[in-house]
């Protein structure tokens, strides 16, 4: 088991009190600062019947399983793809599950639980519950017990789409922004570094709402600006001559950004960079990303694949390679950065 951090002790103590006046709440903690652990151990001292710890990605299912295995002491039901419990063979009332949206808001995986429903529904990165799928699952299970209890936890709970997290949390019960927990000691602080391409002009580009409901460029006309030769070179020669031998996370407009700016640092340095996107082969990508953690590549650059769910605390440099106007990405770019090593923090 775990120890709590004072703040994460707080925020738990403030959910349960929050549940006591409301059917729902939310926890907002930056990244890095253990919103599975916070998680974890709300499910492991839950009372009043099973539990559904609910996620969006492989990434994240697995981790959750992981660390909220660890406060259980056994691992958690996963419902992810082909991978799935027989409901009548687990323990009743104390049954918990982590589970994907996109496998559980199908009706069959639905119907399985319509007999075993749940007390408890925690929504990670949940300022994306907005959307018909998380919101099919939790009115589906609160049809069957009206007194089910749901907590969002994020890091990001911005949205300007007019659906706003008011529509499936009620209050929020514990907040803590990334400049009180840099000014506590729980993340690094933060030194910013400018890389100026006269050549750029963002003037023209087209203005859309992205996944979180906030405006940004359009990826498509980014990639076209962002992967002209010219501009690649004058990115990466100062990102080699700025970062000096910090390991490196990159975020890039696209999947072609990615892996030809990968191309341009390793023409300056060969084999100091790799990219991974969302159809790199997942053996692959395990690999390219042991290889970074590792330190046998300093460079990782990627497109939307490690802004959630990525755990690396050897990154020491985030390159925004990318311009956004979403407060949200960004937020989430940058706390990839922002991990301390581990032991650093706890037990001090």
């Amino acid at each position: 088991m775990k120890s709590l951090r004072p703040y994460q002790s707080a925020s738990i103590e403030a959910a349960h009190m929050q549940l006591k006046q409301f059917g729902s709440t939310v926890i907002v903690l930056p990244t890095g600062l253990g919103k599975t652990v916070v998680a974890a151990k709300i499910i492991s001292d839950w009372e009043h019947g099973n539990t559904l710890f609910l996620a969006h990605t492989k990434e994240l299912i697995n981790q959750a399983a992981d660390k909220i295995g660890i406060e259980l002491g056994y691992r958690p039901a996963v419902e992810m793809g082909v991978v799935g419990q027989d409901v009548d063979t687990l323990w009743q009332g104390g049954m918990n599950v982590v589970g994907s949206v996109q496998s559980m808001i199908g009706d069959r995986r639905l119907n399985k639980y319509s007999r075993h429903p749940f007390g408890l529904i925690i929504v990670d990165e949940a300022h994306h519950s907005t959307s018909a799928s998380y919101r099919k699952i939790i009115d589906y299970f609160h049809g069957l017990n009206a007194n089910l209890k749901v907590i969002g936890i994020t890091a990001t709970p911005n949205r300007t789409d007019g659906a706003a997290l008011g529509m499936i949390f009620e209050s929020v019960a514990y907040q803590m922004s990334i400049s009180d927990a840099v000014n506590g000691g729980w993340l690094v602080p933060v030194q910013q570094e400018y890389i100026v391409v006269d050549s750029l002009n963002f003037d023209e580009l087209k203005i859309r709402k992205n996944s979180f409901g906030e405006a940004d460029f359009t990826a498509d006309q980014l990639e076209e600006i962002l992967t002209e030769e010219e501009t690649l070179h004058k990115m990466a020669l100062p990102t080699i001559e700025k970062v000096g031998e910090r390991r490196t996370l990159i975020f890039t407009a696209s999947v072609e950004h990615a892996h030809k700016l990968a191309a341009v640092l390793n023409r300056y340095r060969d084999g100091c960079a790799a990219a991974v996107d969302g159809g790199t082969p997942t053996e692959m990508r395990k690999r390219v990303i042991g290889d970074f953690n590792d330190g046998r590549v300093q460079f990782l650059a990627n497109c939307a694949v490690l802004t959630e769910g990525f755990d690396s605390p050897s990154c020491s440099a985030i390159v925004m390679g990318r311009p956004t106007k979403s407060l949200s990405l960004y937020t989430q770019m940058l706390g990839r950065g922002l991990r301390p090593l581990p032991s650093v923090v706890d037990g001090v």
